[in-house]
């Protein structure tokens, strides 16, 4: 019978696997996500049609990924994540090519539907699932540090964009050079840097015990067939789609501004600075949440949930000052972080790893449905009721969302029992 000898120790292997995770979301999801606000104007005047009819494609984006969410769990689930991910990332990069030769919006609707077929693996499952199976420790730092180069990536492609687009480039080539860079920044990473498990190279995760056999235990957790009829589980799903609902609140900063005619600073200026004070705020926030769930998910939360309050009354109440207004957007970037670092670790809470690629599979089909239609809901809000509603409602949603998480890890604690490989 095998005895535990040791912990699997760091290898180049495990941080090849952290590289490839910080590529993709540099480069693939930071030029998808991060950067379609810039090109919304410049496209809209260019091909003679409303900013909306631009916009439009971010809807069909997420409703893609919304429908394509379950497919792509299951193929995580089974097959080999070096396909998986370079066909992804094939995608983005052929529809940011596919763009540069669109003079109709139709084809930008074409490439929205492949921005979506790659984007719902390179940044919603499989970075949580490459991370989870080859870490048993410190994952959700990991999870963190990969999800941050959204941001980091974000503000460096919104730079080199301004550069391009004041050297008087048409916009056609700059999508060009964005499917470049989504391709030069993810194929080699995708094709030769990673495996699916551990296993596959005779490792095991990263603070794993390993055997006197060299062998690592098999992941244990709640069976996905099992998992979707429990309560827990739509807790959950509500638990991460008020969380989407409630983070595109920072989307309405710069309009809010826009609202304090008696202010004492330039609305217009201020607003687009609290944008990117809280862009900053959430990629090094995911890095702290990520750490800090690794040592207490439960702490992590009330930490998130302490920030996006926080952050949400000193940009209303803080109008006062601008850099009042600067600190709660820069501090609603730890509550704007979870969407993507605690979702994920507390979903292995609760159900464990065995079959965790299905169950946040779909748990993902809810948070990108809602994404979908998310930033109209607030904008329908705020001009319908005004902004003190809007900031009402959104503290309404971050107390629910702690009040879902709350329950979810007392759950947790009772299905622990039921694990099984």
């Amino acid at each position: 019978m095998s005895t535990t000898v040791a912990k699997e120790k760091m290898s180049p292997r495990h941080m090849l696997i952290v590289l490839t995770g910080i590529m993709i979301t540099f480069g693939c999801s930071a030029l998808c996500f991060s950067t379609w606000g810039l090109f919304q104007p410049v496209v809209a005047e260019g091909l003679g049609i409303p900013t909306t009819g631009f916009a439009f494609y971010v809807t069909v984006m997420y409703l893609t990924m919304t429908v394509a969410s379950p497919f792509a769990g299951k193929l995580i689930q089974s097959m080999d994540i070096r396909i998986i991910l370079t066909v992804s990332a094939c995608l983005v990069g052929g529809a940011f090519i596919l763009m540069s030769f669109s003079y109709d919006i139709v084809m930008f609707y074409v490439a929205a539907v492949l921005l979506g077929l790659g984007e719902i693996s390179i940044l919603w499952l499989a970075i949580p699932q490459l991370i989870n199976r080859w870490f048993h420790e410190r994952g959700g730092f990991f999870i963190g540090l990969c999800m941050a180069f959204t941001g980091i990536g974000g503000a460096l492609w919104s730079a080199v964009f301004t550069a391009l687009r004041s050297s008087g480039m048409d916009f056609h080539t700059i999508y060009l050079i964005w499917g470049v860079i989504a391709l030069a920044t993810s194929i080699p990473f995708t094709l030769f840097c990673i495996r699916s498990r551990p296993e596959d190279v005779g490792l095991a995760p990263y603070g794993a015990k390993v055997a006197a056999d060299g062998q690592a235990a098999k992941p244990t957790g709640i069976s996905a067939k099992a998992a979707m009829k429990m309560p827990v589980f739509f807790a959950l799903c509500l638990f991460a789609g008020i969380i989407n609902i409630a983070v595109l609140i920072a989307q309405q900063f710069p309009t809010y501004t826009k609202t304090l005619t008696g202010a004492t600073f330039d609305v217009l200026v201020v607003g687009g600075i609290m944008a990117t004070v809280m862009m900053v705020g959430q990629a090094i926030f995911k890095i702290v949440l990520g750490a800090a769930a690794d040592k207490n998910a439960k702490g992590a939360l009330w930490f998130a949930f302490i920030a996006g309050v926080g952050g949400v009354l000193l940009c209303w109440l803080g109008s006062f000052s601008e850099y009042t207004m600067y600190v709660g957007s820069f501090i609603f970037g730890a509550f704007y972080a979870t969407a993507v670092v605690l979702v994920p670790i507390v979903v292995k809470q609760v159900f464990g790893l065995r079959d965790n690629a299905i169950i946040y599979s779909r748990v993902s089909t809810v948070f990108n449905l809602i994404a979908a239609f998310g930033s109209m809901i607030w904008a329908w809000i705020g001009s319908s009721f005004g902004f003190n509603v809007v900031f009402i409602v959104g503290i309404a949603m971050i107390v629910a969302v702690l009040l879902l998480g709350l329950v979810s890890f007392a759950q947790a604690k009772k299905l622990r029992s039921q694990w099984s490989e």
